[in-house]
């Protein structure tokens, strides 16, 4: 009998330790990394078939003027790369669909496509000493009769950004712009501190953390604040609202109003974000 309440205990403190490792999973998330592009503006659009009706012909009249095309004046790529992970420094360029947490989400001013829409496509990505892109290939073919999709692409002597809403004469009548030899910008790979927050806050609410409702809105609340102040770029005074949060986690931790686990959990991902404030 003693031996099957033994084994039982011993099974029930597996089940608890997978079940806070999905904590700590979640709480990994902080490192997730989106990277975000830019492009320039679009300096040729579809004009219409060439003289000879085997292809679109490109000018540099955008819409309205141009009737061939939606595209206007002002309509460039951007894009936003998701990963579960920064990539590391000096990162040769590769293939990332496989990486954890991959998304793709593109817009050329007048649609949208993402990784889910893809027919086709490529999604790769080089980075420079400091772990931001620098070379990359990203291209999403949404297929169909139209043909369309966007794409964005440095990488040797290929630069290009080119959105394509129906692709070409004679087939159908092209609906497309592009510029050449102009790469746009990529900024990110971390977290911003407002969504790390925002993140920490969400992740309150999970109930493998063990917190009660009481304690969930009066931490949330102390991130409200610390959030407030990060938007108002009031760094100083949120790392004081961030510290606060980590001493009424510490304050539950000693009572045992809250379990080791949750507070170094919690204590961990405060201090992270205190890190990008400093």
């Amino acid at each position: 009998m003693s031996r099957t309440c033994a084994d039982f205990r011993q099974v029930t403190r597996v089940i608890l330790l997978i079940a806070f490792c999905a904590v700590l999973s979640s709480a990994a998330a902080f490192a997730q990394a989106t990277y975000t592009y830019t492009g320039n503006v679009f300096t040729l659009f579809s004009c219409g078939p060439t003289a000879d009706d085997t292809a679109t012909l490109d000018c540099s009249t955008p819409a309205p003027t141009n009737t061939f095309t939606s595209y206007t004046a002002t309509d460039k790529v951007t894009a936003t790369l998701t990963l579960s992970s920064p990539l590391p420094a000096n990162f040769a360029i590769a293939d990332v669909r496989t990486l954890p947490g991959f998304q793709l989400t593109m817009n050329d001013g007048e649609h949208t496509v993402t990784n889910a829409d893809a027919v086709g496509m490529f999604a790769e990505v080089g980075t420079d000493a400091s772990g931001q892109i620098n070379q990359w290939r990203l291209v999403i073919n949404t297929g169909g009769t139209l043909n369309g999709g966007i794409s964005t692409m440095n990488k040797a002597t290929s630069i290009i950004d080119m959105g394509v809403i129906a692709c070409c004469d004679p087939t159908v009548s092209g609906n497309l712009a592009l510029n050449f030899s102009m790469p746009g910008t990529w900024s990110g790979g971390t977290p911003s501190p407002a969504a790390a927050v925002t993140n920490l806050e969400n992740m309150l609410s999970n109930p493998l953390l063990g917190l009660t409702p009481g304690q969930i809105n009066s931490l949330t609340d102390k991130l409200n604040n610390a959030l407030a102040s990060i938007n108002a770029g009031l760094n100083k005074q949120a790392i004081n609202q961030l510290n606060s949060f980590i001493s009424s986690v510490q304050s539950s931790v000693k009572t045992g109003k809250m379990s080791p686990q949750t507070g170094t959990t919690l204590v961990n991902a405060a201090n992270a974000i205190i890190a990008t404030l400093q």
